[in-house]
């Protein structure tokens, strides 16, 4: 008892003394009480943003979802093929289709209405955590911009992709280069850039601290850093428009800042310390969208021609026969989106020039039992691959026929759902033939209804899936079951 009176003396006296001395200097309390303030403040403004309680409406924000599904896919897959850049990117390029065709697994890191700066910092975090062996940067946002006098709305942008990063390192080493001095701490934290949440949305703060306490779902989904953000092809009025009042953008008018041309020439050197391939991609709005693309294209030359890389640009190179009204969004202001239909015909236009262009060696999973229990059934899967024997849901019902001249690789019936099949059939492209204008005709033994017959079935040629050794026909069948193929021919008008 006695040492525990002498121990509670001895603290109480070294506690008084401590007191005397703050007291008798009253600026050294001063800090000593700011000093704790703050580190109060701190610490809960880290748990406020752990806990999210200040973040903005998280419904649409896939920019984290990239992010954070990039980490996870990462932990058990390669990833192969890392394309990178901003909303042109996510919504002109198809992942699962792009993967698919190649056999290897693709990904798209992108967040809206970023510039080259932040593709850069993004591509140096993605690379601490994957090594691709190719690399693919869209180019609209290479252009004429400093990152110290943005405009509110791209700040925001910028803000919505340095949070959802998650390497400490990365962000520390960026924050200087993405942003001036007085955005740092917004940059950083949600909760100081959102406080005024407490006085104008406390809806928002209300559904946070619910969703707080909500473990968050798993997403089982696959999912590659697509976002369908149009379905829409530009409408008659658009039409109109641009017959009325020209082009919305003026390629004279394209320039780039010092900053792009020093982030441009990073990524080339980090690729080339990384040894991985890279290739510059520029995708393309509607033709009528643009006049005096030449000089834009000259003026971004001075940037991309410096360095050997191989630089695909479908602006300039602008297919009119596939990239219709209904592959662009329907809207005349200057910034114009691909829409669903045309990052089908962009992503086959890639991965064609892939395959033709580079001289590298990818990946190809295709006979992997992981890589095709991963993408069976997602888009573009059985206009891409095989039907395998022990698949009890499709069938495969010619493989590697020869008739009436035509080298038929395959045909298959793919269940969709109860009451929808579709009939894939794969020809071997030849020199000679273009059959892109044709049908394929088939003629079936069917039942239908305990009912025999043989039945002429029509296929359209598939204008989305554009194989670059095969063409690919597609019709939509009724509940039949077919036996067995008789003959096949191509009607062409």
């Amino acid at each position: 008892m006695k040492k525990e009176k002498k121990k509670n003396q001895k603290f109480n006296s070294d506690t008084s003394s401590n007191s005397l001395f703050l007291d008798k200097n009253p600026i050294l309390k001063i800090i000593v009480k700011s000093i704790l303030l703050i580190l109060i403040l701190s610490i809960g403004i880290v748990v406020s943003d752990r806990k999210g309680y200040f973040d903005p409406d998280q419904t649409n924000n896939h920019t984290k979802k990239k992010w954070d599904t990039f980490y996870s896919f990462v932990e058990k897959n390669e990833v192969d093929l890392l394309l990178m850049g901003n909303s042109h990117m996510y919504s002109g390029i198809n992942p699962k289709n792009l993967s698919n065709t190649l056999g290897l697994n693709a990904f798209i890191l992108a967040s809206p209405g970023t510039r080259i700066i932040d593709t850069y910092f993004g591509l140096k975090e993605a690379l601490q955590i994957s090594k691709p062996k190719l690399v693919v940067i869209e180019t609209y946002g290479i252009n004429n911009f400093n990152p110290y006098e943005l405009s509110k709305q791209n700040l925001s942008d910028q803000f919505k992709s340095f949070y959802a990063r998650k390497s400490l390192k990365t962000k520390l080493l960026s924050t200087v280069s993405l942003f001036k001095s007085d955005n740092y701490l917004y940059a950083w934290s949600n909760s100081i850039r959102n406080h005024e949440f407490i006085f104008k949305d406390t809806t928002q703060l209300s559904k946070n601290f619910l969703l707080a306490q909500k473990k968050p779902k798993k997403n089982r989904d696959l999912y590659l850093g697509r976002f369908a953000a149009f379905n829409k092809g530009i409408s008659k009025k658009i039409l109109a428009k641009y017959n009325t009042d020209g082009a919305p953008v003026n390629g004279e008018d394209y320039d780039y800042s010092i900053y792009a041309e020093k982030y441009v020439d990073k990524i080339v050197a980090l690729c080339k310390e990384k040894n991985i391939e890279l290739i510059f991609l520029t995708l393309p709005m509607y033709h009528k969208h643009i006049e005096n693309y030449a000089s834009w294209k000259n003026k971004l030359g001075e940037i991309l021609h410096k360095h050997p890389n191989k630089w695909m640009d479908m602006q300039s190179d602008f297919d009119r026969i596939n990239f219709t009204t209904n592959c662009f969004q329907d809207t005349y202001k200057s910034n114009q989106h691909m829409t669903y239909y045309g990052s089908l015909i962009a992503s086959y236009k890639l991965a064609g020039f892939i395959k033709t262009e580079l001289n590298i060696e990818l990946p190809n999973r295709k006979k992997e039992v992981k890589w095709r229990k991963m993408f069976f059934g997602q888009e573009g899967f059985f206009e891409n691959n095989t039907v395998m024997q022990d698949d009890k849901t499709n069938r495969l019902l010619w493989k590697n026929k020869k008739i009436n001249g035509l080298i038929i690789d395959e045909v298959s019936v793919i269940k969709e759902d109860k009451k929808k099949y579709v009939l894939i059939a794969k020809i071997k492209k030849q020199k000679q033939d273009d059959l892109s204008k044709c049908k394929l005709s088939l003629l079936a033994n069917t039942s239908n209804q305990e009912q025999d017959k043989i039945v002429r079935i029509n296929l359209n040629y598939d204008k989305l899936h554009q194989l670059t050794d095969q063409y690919i026909f597609k019709s939509q069948l009724k509940p039949i079951e077919i036996y067995n193929l008789v003959n096949a021919s191509i009607i062409c008008n």
